[in-house]
């Protein structure tokens, strides 16, 4: 058949006679219990096999976190940044209950699973994380599926367990690390289609993978060759895997921790790997075994200081990642263009009281909401949420604070958007305000946005000289006018050498190449020495200070006229610090 997704079909025939031209003769059952054994022997079989893992080659091609990566490198990338992003947040004790109410929703018609929800919620502790991931139901159930399908939202719900898993580890690392040093190899089984085969792994050899799940790892290599042999049996197209990892035990990161899990005799002992964990493919050899196809792959856990693995994720590990994972979550969502699932994270944050209780994390929510929507076109919605941010944070910080800049200027441009100038003017203009005289990317890309929409105004046929005013374009324009400044400083004398520079032909020559430069002379080594003509230097600004001639510690700063008018219209703002 063609349907990838359908693994076996089953027939339930109550009568008792065998059907020698049936053809699923093997998978009839005239027994409803054999049947359930059978189903149950099955699913087990297959979700082991659901194992889920992105492999990169090892090209060295340049990587910038703006360009749109190929299908597996952008898949491993996710699974590195979701593993950080979680190591990052701090989940307070609410997070359990939001997990179970989650659960019980998802399995609201299965009593089974219910009453192990019920159990998890009475007697769960992070110290019995391992126990629970290595049983099979609800959490480890969801947890494999969400790695595999990278539903953050849900990740994220999952979240507080995922850090008690690898605390886990760390903890068992620690207690188990004298036996774990007399283990240098462990392994585990898969089957894949050849296709699939080809692509991940036998295509990148010497290159990456990482597994998104908990990977469960044996000493005995004989377990993972007979899962093989049984998967095999059901499906004789596919290839049977087996993954030879070799441990580097100098090699250890608490982000991504292994540890080794006992097992009731020491050649059953099994080695969990966190999930993310990043291995390189070191060879793959295929082999027969019988009429069946068998590749052992090698793997060895790398450092997270490698190269490759360094050079792949550094665009990605901003200030944002380490700062506000919180918010990054859902960016990452909507940097891979899964808009409707980031409004989803973002709305399911809304619910957390450990957000609502904490402003700046409520704050950081709103503006992805109203980023997110801003993508999707929906200008009015992203209207409220640039204006719930702002009312959050105006419990905390002053109306004129340089933080909320972004947020005037965020509001500014949806109402400019749904063509609402006159709600577009003051926000633009509070921005302005609340930036005072930075000189920043930031603060440059603010002042840009509200110079463009003052000069869109005056070009409306007289539309401008309403909804602005004069003082307003006044205000705009000068602010524009101040960034677009290039700032030189220079000493009068250079102490180590003792030189003393001709001021004059550098200043003519900055004033020809780039009119618009501000020039500062310190002549704090020069001027208690000689006597200077300033006017006749042609600088903007010349600074002197009077403790090296008269004592105190003070000093007086010059400036020309044309500087000093400018300055005068820009100290004019409310809060700028600089008042002539």
């Amino acid at each position: 058949h063609d349907l990838p997704q359908l693994e076996k079909v089953y027939v339930f025939d109550s009568l008792s006679y065998d059907n020698p031209h049936h053809t699923l003769q093997n998978n009839t059952f005239h027994d409803i219990n054999n049947l359930c054994k059978q189903l149950q022997y099955d699913i087990e079989l297959c979700e082991f096999d659901l194992m889920y893992f992105s492999a990169i080659s090892n090209s060295s091609h340049d990587i910038n976190s703006s360009m749109i990566l190929p299908k597996e490198e952008a898949s491993f990338v996710f699974i590195q940044l979701t593993n950080e992003i979680i190591a990052r947040l701090k989940f307070e004790s609410c997070a359990k209950d939001v997990c179970i109410d989650f659960c019980r929703k998802q399995y609201k018609n299965n009593p089974e699973q219910l009453r192990n929800i019920d159990e998890f919620a009475k007697h769960y502790r992070p110290n019995l994380a391992l126990d629970w991931l290595k049983r099979p139901c609800f959490i480890s159930k969801i947890l494999n599926r969400v790695k595999r399908t990278r539903e953050i939202d849900i990740i994220y719900k999952l979240g507080f367990f995922i850090k008690h898993l690898n605390m886990q580890l760390v903890r068992l690392h620690d207690e188990n690390e004298l036996l774990m040093k007399n283990i240098s190899t462990v392994y585990r089984g898969k089957t894949m289609v050849p296709q699939e085969f080809n692509i991940l792994l036998k295509n990148n050899c010497d290159g990456l993978l990482s597994f998104s799940n908990f990977l469960v790892t044996n000493m005995n290599k004989e377990n993972a060759i007979d899962f093989i042999h049984r998967r095999l049996a059901m499906h004789p197209d596919m290839i049977g895997i087996i993954f030879e990892i070799h441990i580097d035990h100098m090699i250890f990161n608490e982000e991504a921790p292994f540890a080794l899990l006992k097992g009731n005799s020491t050649k059953n002992y099994e080695v969990c790997f966190s999930a993310g964990t990043v291995f390189r493919i070191e060879s793959i050899k295929q082999f027969t075994d019988g009429p069946l196809m068998t590749s052992l792959v090698k793997l060895k856990l790398i450092r997270n200081d490698d190269s490759q693995l360094d050079r792949l994720l550094k665009p990605f590990r901003t200030s944002e990642l380490h700062e506000n994972p919180l918010s990054y979550l859902g960016k990452l969502l909507m940097d891979m263009g899964e808009y409707t699932r980031a409004e989803q994270c973002f709305l399911e944050m809304l619910n957390d009281t450990s957000i609502l209780s904490q402003p700046r994390r409520l704050v950081r929510v709103h503006n992805g909401l109203g980023a997110n929507y801003v993508h999707k076109g929906d200008y009015a919605a992203a209207t409220e949420h640039y204006k719930q941010a702002l009312r959050v944070s105006l419990t905390y910080l002053s109306p004129d604070h340089s933080e909320l800049a972004p947020m005037y200027k965020n509001i500014g441009d949806c109402y400019l958007n749904q063509n609402n100038y006159s709600n577009a003017l003051p926000n633009y203009e509070q921005a302005i305000i609340s930036i005072e005289y930075e000189q920043s990317n930031e603060a440059t890309h603010i002042i840009k946005a509200a110079d463009d929409f003052c000069r869109e105004m005056m070009n409306c046929n007289g539309i401008g000289e309403v909804v602005l005013g004069s003082s307003t374009t006044q205000l705009i324009h000068t602010s524009a006018h101040a960034f677009d400044k290039l700032i030189i400083t220079i000493p009068h004398v250079r102490n180590l050498i003792g030189e003393i520079l001709d001021i004059e032909p550098i200043v003519k020559l900055v004033h020809r190449k780039c009119p618009r430069a501000y020039i500062i002379v310190d002549s704090v080594a020069y001027a208690p020495h000689q006597v200077i003509d300033v006017p006749q230097l042609n600088v903007e600004f010349y600074a002197f200070s009077l403790y090296k001639v008269y004592g105190p510690y003070m000093a007086i700063l010059y400036s020309s006229n044309v500087a000093w008018q400018e300055l005068v219209g820009i100290s004019a703002r409310p809060n700028h610090f600089f008042k002539p």
